[in-house]
């Protein structure tokens, strides 16, 4: 017999013996057993119910306009993604002011291939006299620069993110000049920053440095409740569904702007 099968046999005998030990320890009369020890589950994560006192009385002392806007998009489940509304517009305008002249759809086998996070693609939508435009990522919103190209000719622009990281931006722009763009917008140090005809809206969502943690409205909503308000266009989830989808780099505004 080779030296490692003697190893094993040794090895089976060891157990067996081990074995033989171990049920005669269970077998015998009057030895105290030492109880097994159970795991005490971890109970999940609940985290901390935040005071809305405040949030209740900010969304009462809305105007009835603001309160339909906001209470449409709380509602509304909305997708992540960037949305975009201008008016007055048209589609085409909206596409060459974002994208360039002659800009031209991405192929279904094309988006089907994209796997390299570096873009992304834009739907754009006619409703009534403006366009939504919606793309799904949240890091492919416009450079400021661009933004404000939209509202050229009397027209208002507005820009609304979400995104995996929970960062929301909301911008907006009035006949070729940026009226308010902030990255981070319900972090801005004091909400006299935010303009007034949307600041009632903005206080839903705004985190008051100078105040304890207290609930909050969501930041996409009250962003896309503000660019309504604005341009008076709603954001509606049929643009998702047209045929042609527009290539843009990710990330777009954070590379130029910031």
């Amino acid at each position: 017999m080779r030296s490692g099968g003697r190893r094993g046999y040794a090895v089976v005998l060891l157990l067996g013996v081990l074995g033989v030990a171990a049920c005669g320890e269970q077998d015998s009369p009057g030895v105290a057993q030492e109880p097994t020890p159970t795991e005490t589950p971890t109970p999940p994560y609940e985290p901390p119910e935040l005071d809305r006192t405040e949030l209740d009385a900010n969304l009462a002392s809305l105007s009835p306009e603001d309160r339909a806007l906001v209470d449409h998009y709380l509602h509304a489940n909305g997708e992540e993604g960037t949305w975009i509304v201008a008016a007055p517009l048209t589609v085409t305008e909206a596409k060459e002011r974002l994208l360039g002249p002659g800009a031209q759809p991405v192929t279904a086998a094309d988006q089907d291939a994209a796997t390299d996070f570096t873009t992304s693609a834009y739907a754009f939508l006619q409703v009534g006299n403006g366009v939504v435009a919606w793309e799904d990522t949240g890091f492919a919103d416009p450079p400021k620069r661009l933004l404000a190209a939209l509202s050229e000719g009397g027209a208002v622009s507005a820009v609304a993110t979400d995104n995996i990281e929970a960062m929301t931006r909301f911008g907006y722009a009035r006949d070729g000049q940026i009226v308010f763009d902030a990255f981070e917008y319900a972090f801005v140090d004091s909400l006299d920053e935010i303009p007034a005809e949307v600041r009632d809206l903005a206080r839903l969502a705004w985190s008051d440095p100078a105040s304890p943690m207290a609930e909050l409205a969501s930041w996409s909503a009250v962003a896309q409740a503000m660019s309504e308000k604005v341009t008076g266009v709603r954001a509606t989830p049929a643009v998702q569904d047209v045929d042609e989808w527009y290539a843009v780099p990710v990330p777009w505004a954070v590379a130029e702007d910031y």
